[in-house]
């Protein structure tokens, strides 16, 4: 009794087939990434762009308003109260104080359904901060309360450990405490 088996020779037309199909699934896999990482890059360049935009339309208007509340009053006979931004024309920073993961993301959600314009969310300088806060750019004191009345904030303070540059160009910054 005969147990040889007998194999069929490799024929090289399906070597090549095999290299040929290995090389075109390698390029296709770079071709995608290469698609995702430009992809990816235009989106970003244009949300910075729109965000950069944004702020510059916003920042003018309130440098405006912020002049003019500085300007001395006709009359000294009234002392006038400061005009508040509307939600629509106020910036704010969302920065993440507690060290919990999307605390700011989800306080930016909330005060962008308020209108309020959300240049940035980030980390603040520590996370060792026990209580929210918002924090104003001199001349938007106003627009810092309503937005502490507006996120349940008690406390609203001038910058302090908070630069401007931190801000981003916003006027306001919520800081998300424990």
């Amino acid at each position: 009794m005969d147990h040889s088996v007998e194999y069929e020779p490799i024929q090289p037309w399906r070597v090549a087939a095999m290299i040929a199909t290995g090389i075109a699934a390698v390029e296709l896999f770079i071709l995608l990434l290469i698609g995702f990482v430009v992809g990816a890059k235009a989106f970003s360049d244009k949300t910075e762009t729109a965000t950069v935009a944004a702020i510059q339309r916003e920042v003018p208007k309130a440098a405006e308003t912020q002049a003019a509340e500085t300007k001395p009053a006709e009359s000294a006979k009234k002392k006038q109260e400061p005009k508040v931004l509307p939600r629509g024309k106020t910036s704010v920073v969302v920065l993440n104080g507690n060290g919990i993961p999307g605390a700011a993301a989800v306080s930016a959600d909330t005060a962008h359904s308020l209108h309020y314009i959300v240049t940035a969310t980030g980390n603040a300088p520590s996370t060792g901060f026990a209580r929210s806060m918002v924090m104003f750019r001199p001349g938007f004191k106003p627009a810092a309360q309503r937005l502490a009345t507006d996120m349940g904030v008690k406390a609203v303070t001038p910058l302090d450990g908070i630069t401007k540059g931190d801000l981003q160009g916003a006027q306001l910054a919520l800081i998300i405490g424990g």
